[in-house]
């Protein structure tokens, strides 16, 4: 069975749309935004001695271990036959290609430049949550997401060494990212931990083959930092589709750019690297955008509701 919007186009929508609801998704899409940030840290850290192939795998085979137990345990055998086959294979493709561009990008860019990058990403996921999902994005949330691009080019700056090959990777890493956070929600229904499983098969799947040519036995340090790093990951991965089970993407893609913060003060504690005026000014521009974008939800719920206009 299929969990594709029906012919009609009508998006799926959360079981509630209530205040209450909204706001824990965006708490914990907030929460996944610094677990993300630390599990990039701790990639980095492990990339410094390890080749990327190898940061990828041990992320997911943490991933796997972690999420293979929980399923069975909550669903028994019937987590192994998901609704669609075929979206979670597409999302658990989607996850592991953007981890693998990710990571082999951090070892050309400091972990802000390359989340900057990445953070195309939630306006991606916005324009595809319009045409795909059949979402309502009214003007002042693509406003919102004006600003928060802005803040992203600010702290980019053309020209400067952001600018170069290294960042198609984080890049690549963004359009896959966007697609994966699609396919999660067209699974609305679908059981977090059945996803959640389905993510660490195919990603350990994927990446087992990736790494077989460049695999050596992890050194302590490459072990302590993958393990720290691996189960910060799982962890943003849980936060992140939960909240996606309670609000619409288009909402809640905002929200991820406070991960920019979240790499900034890491980075800054992990490896010295302090934010130029231009990049404080840009995370300024992306923290109001998301803020702006959390409070539009809020004023639309406290709001009779408006009758949809035709369409275009």
């Amino acid at each position: 069975m299929s969990t594709l919007p029906e012919a009609s186009g009508e998006a799926p929508s959360p079981p509630s749309s209530s205040p209450e609801r909204v706001l824990l998704a965006i708490l914990l899409v907030v929460g996944s935004t610094i677990f993300f940030a630390g599990g990039d840290i701790g990639a980095k850290l492990m990339k410094e001695t390890a080749p990327a192939p190898l940061a990828t795998w041990f992320r997911y085979f943490v991933f796997f271990l972690v999420a293979m137990p929980w399923a069975l345990s909550s669903r028994g055998l019937s987590a192994f036959r998901p609704a669609s086959y075929r979206l979670q294979i597409a999302r658990g493709l989607s996850a592991v290609a953007s981890t693998s561009f990710f990571i082999l990008g951090l070892a050309y860019l400091d972990v802000p430049s390359a989340t900057t990058i990445h953070f195309i990403s939630p306006i991606i996921v916005m324009v595809l949550s319009i045409f795909v999902l059949g979402e309502t994005v009214g003007i002042r949330r693509w406003l919102s997401a004006a600003v928060g691009f802005t803040g992203v080019l600010l702290i980019v700056r053309p020209g400067t060494a952001s600018f170069q090959l290294a960042a198609l990777l984080p890049l690549g890493s963004a359009t896959a990212w966007a697609f994966g956070a699609l396919f999660t929600r067209l699974m609305k229904n679908e059981p977090t931990e059945v996803t959640f499983m389905w993510t660490g098969i195919i990603g350990l799947g994927v990446s087992t083959l990736l790494v077989l040519p460049v695999f050596h036995v992890p050194t302590g340090r490459e072990l302590a930092y993958g393990i720290g790093g691996s189960l910060s990951f799982t962890i943003a991965h849980l936060l992140f589709i939960s909240g996606l089970k309670l609000a619409p993407l288009s909402v809640l893609a905002p929200i991820t750019y406070v991960q920019l913060v979240s790499a900034g003060v890491l980075s800054y504690l992990f490896f010295g690297d302090f934010p130029s005026y231009y990049t404080l000014m840009g995370m300024g521009l992306i923290a109001a955008s998301g803020l702006y974008s959390a409070h539009r939800e809020r004023v639309r719920h406290k709001t009779p509701a408006m009758p949809a206009p035709p369409a275009q």
